[in-house]
């Protein structure tokens, strides 16, 4: 019994390629976290991606229909196991797709062999991905199309609430509350047409594409496991498929990043709105945080990480559009450093858009303090206009209004100066 425990933990501990007696320096260097990210994240995929693969092989007489209803089964426990936390991938196993491949093999036997069949590490990496990219872009259209949908609602509750409107971050001329928040929902309506665009070329199935040169030998049906997986169409030229790889992330992230951006935006606006000086907006206090050493504090810093995370988005795209430029045709190891940095950037993306779709419909109006900061410096250049309107020219009634204007503040300075000069010598 002890042996062939021994046996089973030698299986267990194989790689796909060999690679008996390597370097634990080597393993550990090479694998990085690749296992913990197919573990955690993108194994559903690769099973829906290797059921697609199996019945597949099945319609073209690779496999025996017992054989491929045996797949089946043993794919659907292991995303059962997986769901209940108990299918983990180890770091010996490099990857989920050996983790899939070596359960099958241990408790099936021989059909787990099989499953390889037509296909390479390469392309099971590309359509693993290419799913998960898929849903995180749905996501995101999803979400950004509800939270324009919150603001829209807001903003015309809103609308009458006058405000300042803001140039340089310095008091410039009137809008309402309305105004300012529509412009961020008219934002946000904008990523459906962005992420639609993204959607429609990343929805081609590169399964088949084997190592990026096809399979000789073997007709494989592709257009069957691309319609089985949902795919819009087939990536045709294998060598294309490989060259995606990091290319097809990059632009699902490019769609993504309008989205990230705007939300950094609207994150640097509510941080000056809610801050003690200007009180225009809030929100409750469960989206509020306090400090350990003063007990007064609320503090919006939802909207700091929120900001902090559009640069850290930014640096995520860009890791993997560096890693990828330069890089020749064909499969470079260079591109499973991509993997970690999309999985992250796609979690940012979608968990922004959650947190802003709960907070939107909650945010506030302190009605009082916006009306009183609707002070006479925001209206001057409304007086420049009503000159226009009496027949000046426009620079003219620039000038005027101008001179105008700083000669009441010079006035109003004087008078307030010297009211305190006043109360100094009582």
């Amino acid at each position: 019994r002890a042996g062939r425990g021994a046996r089973q933990r030698s299986r267990a501990m194989a790689k796909l390629w060999g690679g008996d007696g390597l370097h634990p320096l080597v393993e550990s260097y090479t694998v990085g976290e690749d296992f913990r990210i197919d573990g955690e994240f993108l194994l559903p995929y690769d099973l829906k991606a290797s059921e697609a693969h199996a019945m597949m092989l099945v319609k073209i007489g690779v496999l025996t229909a017992a054989e491929g209803d045996t797949l089946k089964k043993a794919l659907a426990e292991i995303g059962a196991l997986w769901r209940e936390g108990k299918f983990k991938v180890e770091r010996s196993q490099e990857d989920g797709h050996t983790a899939i491949e070596q359960y099958i093999t241990e408790k099936y036997g021989e059909v787990g062999k099989k499953i390889h069949t037509g296909r390479s590490r390469n392309d099971q990496s590309l359509t693993m991905i290419r799913l998960f990219a898929l849903d995180r872009l749905r996501e995101v259209r999803r979400l950004a199309a509800q939270l324009a949908a919150a603001a829209e609602a807001k903003a015309k509750a809103l609308a009458d609430v006058p405000m300042p409107g803001y140039t340089h971050m310095q008091r410039a001329m009137p809008t309402t509350v309305g105004k300012w928040l529509g412009a961020f929902a008219s934002g946000w309506r904008d990523v459906e047409p962005l992420a639609a665009a993204a959607l429609t070329v990343l929805d081609q199935s590169p399964l088949g594409s084997a190592a990026g040169f096809g399979i000789n030998g073997l007709e494989l049906d592709r257009a069957a496991s691309a319609e089985a997986m949902g795919f819009a169409r087939v990536q045709e030229n294998p060598m294309y498929c490989g060259l995606s790889r990091g290319m097809f992330e990059n632009l699902a992230l490019q769609a993504m990043s309008f989205a990230v951006v705007l939300c950094s935006r609207f994150a640097t606006d509510m941080m000056m709105f809610t801050q003690q000086e200007s009180a225009f907006l809030k929100l409750p206090d469960n989206f509020v945080t306090g400090s350990s050493i003063m007990p007064q504090k609320k503090n919006y810093d939802l909207f700091e990480i929120m900001r902090a995370n559009g640069k850290v988005f930014g640096s995520l795209q860009q890791q993997i559009q560096e890693t990828v430029v330069g890089l020749g045709s064909g499969y470079h190891r260079d591109l499973q450093c991509t993997k970690k940095a999309f999985v992250e950037a796609c979690g940012l993306c979608t968990s922004t858009l959650e947190l802003l779709v709960e907070a939107v419909p909650r945010l506030e109006a302190r009605e009082a303090n916006l009306r009183a900061a609707m002070t006479e410096d925001l209206f001057v250049t409304d007086e420049v206009y009503r000159k226009v309107a009496a027949g000046a020219p426009f620079r003219e009634a620039y000038a005027a209004a101008k001179a105008d204007f700083f000669k009441r503040q010079a006035a109003a300075e004087a008078e307030r100066e010297g009211a305190a000069k006043a109360a100094r010598t009582q």
